[in-house]
């Protein structure tokens, strides 16, 4: 009896250590490192010497949207680093994944945030119910249309 208590204790203890390592846990972990390499993505942005991540220009989402259309369209099937907060959830699809919409943290306290719409694969569905509405999250997400996005500092290896 004493054997198979035990063995239940440690299950359990198990078990909760699992569910501590969670998307939150991992987002807070590595919150100061996404922050300061979102800031050092934004100045080099704006000083038009983008980052690369996988052969692919990095520009930080403000950034984008300061340049002029035809300088957007130069950074088709770049990425754009997003730092936002979770408004909504818009549509979920096993074949189209997740939409949400967001607001810039940047623009947060303006009296008109922009709102922006962000497409992430469905596998991110769990996590994003998870971290919930008025979340401040982390994104890379392909350009022109802001999907195939993936949430940057939950734990995920690529």
């Amino acid at each position: 009896m004493k054997k198979i208590l035990f063995v239940f204790i440690v299950s359990i203890c198990c078990i909760w250590a699992r569910e501590i390592e969670n998307a939150r846990y991992f987002l807070e972990k590595q919150r100061k490192v996404l922050e300061s390499y979102y800031e050092q993505v934004r100045i080099q942005s704006l000083e038009k010497h983008y980052p690369y991540f996988r052969q692919r220009r990095v520009i930080e989402h403000s950034a984008y949207l300061l340049l002029s259309n035809s300088d957007q369209r130069q950074f088709f099937g770049g990425i754009v680093l997003t730092n936002f907060v979770l408004k909504k959830f818009i549509k979920y699809s096993e074949f189209g994944g997740v939409g949400v919409s967001a607001v810039l943290s940047s623009e947060l306290g303006s009296k008109r945030p922009r709102v922006i719409y962000l497409k992430f694969d469905g596998r991110y569905l769990s996590d994003l119910e998870f971290l919930g509405l008025g979340s401040d999250l982390f994104a890379y997400c392909v350009l022109p249309n802001f999907n195939q996005c993936i949430l940057l500092g939950i734990g995920e290896e690529f």
